[in-house]
């Protein structure tokens, strides 16, 4: 029978001890420690110091090279190291519920001439006030729903599996993804009603103001109107407005967008008992903190390390 046992490296013979932590080879004698130890001097204890001023407190490096007895370079150097060692630990997310609920949303940068776009997750248990964001993801090129489903795909089977619905501000192809994991959707009132917004016009000499005005506040009636006989008077009228001559054809495109997916506007309506969120506003805080901290970037890598190390601050947000 072929022996089990470990042999030595030098001389593959038989291993006996010697000592309490030293083992011996009995054929040349040759000793060693079971667990030898580091070379060069011991690591100190990772500190934050630097890292709590700039995320937690508002400083920006600079500030902290101006009031400090070291020089400018020794600061920026410590600042970089601490961050690269925060942001490469392993972080540990525990999220409570039964049921759960995502928000998404990304933001983009240029560098270089070329598109990167940061991508943002949060989950939310039904019912909950907070939600617990990931550690963003980055990837080149512009957004797009294809990246989305290989980001959501290396989510946390843990999580992924209870969620039951998806808040995003309705990006093209995102509901072939949603129907794929059998999510409900929710479209963000907010990115809606801030594009008619810009195209009401302010004065009263605009060209089809009456019009633009009449179908920013048919649409609000609608995402909120909860009598069925009401709601198809409301879409009655708002698609004869859109094809009235004075309705610019941007506006027209998005009225035909939200009564072919009013259904997506309306879902939290539709299952109350999930308690969706109408907007992506949690979503958006997120990216504006992320825009303070991370404004002086110069290349993709520090934009990331960056955003990691502002979520990982911050990680709990309210969303009603």
């Amino acid at each position: 029978m072929k022996s089990l046992q470990e042999k030595s490296q030098c001389c593959a013979a038989e291993i006996i001890r010697y000592g309490g932590k030293r083992r011996q080879c009995v054929a040349c004698r040759k000793t060693w420690r079971v667990h030898p130890a580091k070379r060069g001097r011991k690591a100190s204890r990772g500190k934050k110091h630097y890292l709590e001023k700039v995320f937690n407190q508002g400083f920006t490096v600079k500030q902290l090279a101006a009031h400090s007895s070291l020089s400018r370079e020794s600061i920026y150097k410590k600042f970089r190291q601490e961050l690269n060692v925060f942001t490469k630990e392993r972080r540990i997310i525990r999220i409570r519920g039964s049921e759960l609920i995502l928000v998404i949303d990304a933001q983009w940068q240029i560098f270089n001439d070329e598109y990167w776009t940061l991508y943002c997750l949060a989950v939310k248990a039904v019912g909950a006030n907070k939600v617990t964001v990931f550690d963003p993801i980055l990837m080149p090129g512009k957004e797009c729903a294809t990246i989305w489903n290989t980001v959501i795909a290396a989510m946390p089977v843990s999580v992924k599996k209870r969620i039951i619905a998806v808040v995003s501000d309705g990006l093209r192809g995102f509901d072939a993804v949603a129907n794929n994991y059998g999510w409900v959707i929710q479209r963000c009132h907010f990115h809606l009603l801030s594009s008619l917004q810009k195209m009401r016009g302010k004065r009263a000499s605009t060209p089809g103001r009456l019009i633009k005005e009449e179908i920013y506040q048919i649409t609000e009636l609608i995402l909120a109107e909860r009598s069925q006989r009401k709601l198809n008077n409301h879409c009655r009228r708002i698609a004869n407005l859109a094809h009235a001559e004075g309705c610019p054809i941007r506006m027209r495109m998005r009225v035909r967008e939200m009564l072919r997916h009013l259904h997506e506007f309306r879902n939290y309506l539709n299952y109350p008992e999930f308690r969706l969120p109408t907007t992506t506003n949690v979503m958006e805080s997120i990216n504006s903190l992320i825009r303070r901290r991370a404004r002086t970037v110069n290349s993709p890598r520090a934009w990331h390390k960056w955003a990691t190390a502002t979520v990982r601050f911050k990680s709990k947000f309210t969303c009603q």
